[in-house]
């Protein structure tokens, strides 16, 4: 099987041989392997037109590499542009790659943990002005399942929607209320990803006990993070969604940045036993991505855990 054909068995609870598919969020070091830096939105709009196709074709190649590096089944780096380079991108993926990895972009436009400077305005809203804070909410959800749609005519397969909505503690609005500011909006853009035919993956950090239910009855064919720096146990969640959610992450963030080599295996080995059920269902990644400070080598410690992995 293709590291894409993989995914897709795990993410519908398919069987498939050997080890679990590997993607991760973000890979945020590839001047440190590659020792180049890839586009984004930023870089983007400073070249020049004519020059943009082969810039697009070195970057593509960039994370093909990253991606055959990594055993990743997913297109990592490609959700850091805009609509267009991205509609771009996957044709040249495909022309370079086939079809060996997913497609991804990154579309959430549900309401997340807001900033310090605008945490006050969301609880004026909540008190002062609730039925105009639904009607921007709704907006919002809208223009988010209309670019979900563009990207999936553009040729994507996956899409993580990645507002965060937990603390360590808890979810930064009570249960009762995320009822009616999120859950809506968040089954509404699973429920587009099913209909355009794109695999849905909810992202979020934090500790998610408080909401998982509501979280569940979205319908997302994935979670990603199961955050185990704020008490997520993938084992535990794992006995809550069955068969129904698939499972991303939970191998611990800290401990890649941090942690001794002892730890790092000890996370990885408890995420792949604990995460697949029936050898299927599961998605090997860290709790979040492989971002600047992670060492390399804890990456690869991480990977060596994986790649010598036994189904018990």
């Amino acid at each position: 099987m293709t590291p894409r054909e993989k995914m897709i068995a795990a993410l519908n609870f398919q069987p498939y041989e050997g080890r679990p598919p590997h993607i991760e969020l973000e890979f945020q070091l590839t001047r440190e392997v590659f020792g180049e830096d890839p586009l984004d939105w930023n870089r983007v709009r400073e070249i020049p037109k004519h020059q943009l196709r082969d810039a697009l074709i070195r970057n593509v190649q960039l994370w093909i590499k990253v991606a055959e590096k990594y055993d990743y089944s997913d297109l990592p780096g490609l959700h850091w542009l805009g609509l267009d380079e991205a509609a771009q991108s996957f044709q040249i993926a495909r022309e370079l790659s086939g079809d060996r990895y997913l497609l991804k972009c990154h579309v959430d436009g549900t309401l997340a943990i807001p900033d310090g400077a605008n945490y006050a305005n969301l609880s004026y809203r909540i008190a002062d002005d609730f039925d105009g804070l639904l009607e921007e909410l709704d907006r919002n959800c809208e223009n988010a399942c209309r670019t979900i749609e563009a990207y999936a005519q553009a040729g994507a397969e996956i899409n993580y929607m990645c507002s965060d909505y937990c603390f360590n503690q808890g979810p930064f609005l009570s249960p009762n209320m995320f009822r009616k500011l999120v859950t809506p909006f968040l089954k509404r853009q699973c429920d587009t990803c099913r209909k355009v035919g794109m695999y849905g993956v909810k992202h979020t950090d934090g500790n998610l006990n408080p909401i998982l239910d509501q979280m569940i009855d979205c319908h997302p064919h994935a979670f990603h993070s199961i955050d185990p720096m704020a008490g997520m146990d993938i084992r535990e969640v794992r006995k809550q969604v069955g068969k129904e959610i698939a499972l991303i992450g939970n191998v611990d963030c800290s401990k890649l940045q941090s942690g001794t080599k002892e730890e790092i295996e000890e996370s990885a080995r408890y995420c792949l036993k604990y995460g697949p059920i029936d050898h299927t269902g599961y998605v090997f990644a860290s709790s979040n991505c492989i971002f600047r400070g992670v060492p390399l080598e804890s990456y690869d410690t991480m990977l060596l855990v994986r790649n010598s992995w036994e189904d018990d």
